[in-house]
């Protein structure tokens, strides 16, 4: 087969894309697995006499673990081992996740920052290093694990939690940056956070550049007490004025749970029937106060607000190019300050060269050692003629903290060759669009032959404005709409009258009531029956006197039938009808009076009177 396919050329290209994907594949299993790793973890502060663990961790299995030489503790226990795997698929991509830990429990033994060696495992062969920690121990104060001893206490003092907000430099120059960053420090259970309020940072600029979206707290030593610390926020600080700045006080409403034990003697299930209540404490932050240093004076021309220590690069975008094609002149500014907030420097050009908009393309990053990377600004250019062009040296000039001086960084004068326009154009006549930015055309080819003679000029088509059918449509749309007032308002006028709809419509729902009867009536059934002939004689009456269900007593269907009209014979017939629908309803089988009989005096008595 592979010898039929090296025949054609067809054949040869899916041999290679056959080899291609065999090879993928045997890759595949490298590519995909994680680079081997080894971490450890431990508390960064521990008392004396305290108990902790050291677990190390790698993320693949290991064919052996070397653990480390450990001085200046107290190994209880250990290394034990454990393993945990785990799968997910999310959205139809699986992922696996593997670890296996060696743990050690610990106890220290006395005083001051002891070092953990690296430890190693063996993983497919290569052997895998973890990094070195430290270990601070200080003088036992007589809790354990930052946890106050509180007993029927539910007072929380300023030494139990408190905000620290602090700065890396307390004093700088202008245009310096700086890190401030807000810490949460406690020795009490923290649940939660109200009413928090940070600092406004005025006379600065300021740039959030860690806000972590769950608050974690570690161990930290103040002053040989241990607190369980927690970063709130840090940002980028730079001054934008001289003298003494400060920096307002953070705030917040801290939920505290303590616990709420008795004074009786506690046993062993005490810890798991106590119950906690929640204190709320307000804390702040202390001011802090930096101190911004002004620029010298006799800053060169070229200076514009670069503070720090930086590097320059100047270049064209292209090596060649012709007349009316644009070319870029590219300059970047490289280094480490307050690289944000430089402002692009200010080239000479040619006079033969439109220049247009500069584009800013901001590549720095920002940690908490400051802003670094780069700065790139595009100027973007046309030259509208041939010939050979120089532009001049272009110079940028910061304020170099560490030297305490200007730096003038200046890049060397460029030629640019430009040859001719590739339209062809010799005569030399350009026209320039100025403001409006478009390439030159020439004159000679823009302006075309005037024709002399006869115009021949005959008339276009008139407009429908103006003429004769214009009007006549427009008094259709008038007669139409007139027709169509007063037909709605006549419509609306015999919708608003209630009881003339009422009374217009009551013979036909009272025929549709009696052909209900009616149906009752072939089944023979009485009581339903003589219900509906009654439902449909004295809706019938309510929708033709206008008169409610409450209203309808016999004096008043009597008055009000003859107030229209109605002859007596007519009114004591109806009436009568009433009487049977009420006394066939209880009556007895044999006492019931004609079905059928009732049903035909109520269609007659319906057609019969007009009201």
């Amino acid at each position: 087969m592979i010898g039929r396919l090296k025949n054609s050329g067809v054949g040869l290209i899916a041999l290679k894309a056959l080899v291609l994907i065999l090879l993928f594949t045997s890759a595949q299993p490298g590519l995909l697995r994680a680079q081997a790793t080894l971490s450890v973890d431990a508390p960064r502060v521990v008392e004396v006499g305290e108990t902790f663990r050291l677990v190390f961790t790698a993320n693949a299995q290991p064919s052996s673990f070397n653990p480390p030489s450990i001085s200046g503790f107290d190994v209880l226990a250990g290394p034990s081992s454990s393993t945990m795997s785990s799968t997910q698929i999310v959205n139809g991509r699986r992922t696996e996740s593997f670890q296996v830990s060696y743990t050690f429990i610990l106890q220290a033994r006395s005083e001051g920052k002891h070092t953990i060696p690296a430890a190693s495992v063996i993983i497919d062969g290569k052997e895998i290093y973890s990094q070195p920690f430290s270990i601070e121990i200080v003088k036992a104060t007589g809790t354990s694990s930052g946890e106050a001893k509180r007993d029927n206490s539910t007072t929380v003092s300023n030494n139990d939690i408190f905000i620290k907000l602090s700065v890396s430099k307390g004093r700088v120059m202008k245009g310096e940056p700086f890190i401030a960053t807000i810490k949460l420090y406690t020795k009490v259970p923290v649940a939660g956070f109200e009413e928090v309020k940070f600092p406004t940072f005025n006379g600065f600029w300021s740039q959030e550049i860690e806000t972590p979206q769950n608050i974690e707290f570690v161990r930290e030593n103040i002053d040989g007490t241990i607190y369980n610390s927690a970063l709130l926020r840090r940002y980028m600080l730079i001054p934008q004025q001289s003298g003494v700045i400060t920096i307002d006080a953070t705030e917040m409403t801290c939920q505290i749970q303590l616990r709420s034990s008795s004074t009786a003697p506690r046993s062993m299930f005490d810890d798991f029937f106590d119950s906690y209540q929640t204190v709320r404490k307000r804390v702040s932050s202390t001011p802090v106060r930096v101190v911004s240093e002004p620029l010298p004076p006799g800053a060169p021309q070229s200076f514009t607000g670069g503070v720090g220590e930086y590097k320059m690069d100047v270049r064209l975008s292209r090596d060649s190019v012709n007349a009316n094609e644009a070319i870029s002149l590219i300059v970047v500014i490289q280094g480490s300050g307050n690289i944000n907030l430089i402002e692009a420097p200010k080239p000479q050009f040619p006079s033969g060269f439109e220049v247009y908009e500069t584009k800013i393309t901001d590549n720095s990053s920002r940690s908490t050692k400051g802003t670094s990377g780069s700065k790139q600004f595009e100027y973007p250019m046309i030259p509208r003629g041939p010939g050979v062009y120089k532009i001049p040296a272009v110079e940028f000039s910061y304020y170099d903290i560490s030297q305490r001086r200007y730096v003038t960084l200046t890049s060397a004068a460029i030629e640019l060759n430009v040859g001719r326009d590739r339209g062809g154009n010799t005569s030399g006549q350009f026209l320039s669009l100025g403001v409006n930015k478009q390439a030159v055309r020439s004159i000679s080819d823009d302006i075309r032959y005037i024709k002399t003679g006869d115009p021949r000029l005959r008339s276009g088509s008139r407009f429908l404005f103006g003429s004769t059918l214009y009007f006549i449509l427009l008094a259709m749309v008038a007669i139409i709409f007139f027709v169509a007032f007063k037909y709605l308002s006549k419509k609306i006028e015999r919708r608003r009258d209630v009881a003339r709809t009422r009374n217009r419509k009551a013979d036909r729902v009272a025929r549709h009531r009696l052909k209900n009867a009616g149906i009752l009536l072939k089944q023979g059934l009485k009581s339903s029956f003589y219900e509906e002939l009654n439902r449909a004689l004295s809706g019938y009456i309510s929708d033709k006197l206008n008169l409610t269900i409450a209203d309808m007593s016999r004096e008043k269907i009597e008055t009000s039938l003859h107030e229209k009209g109605v002859n007596l014979e007519q009114t004591q017939e109806l009436l009568h009808l009433l009487e049977q629908c009420d006394f066939a309803r209880f009556a007895p089988e044999s006492e019931s009076p004609d079905m059928e009989k009732n049903y035909s005096r109520a269609l007659k008595l319906i057609s019969d009177m007009e009201l």
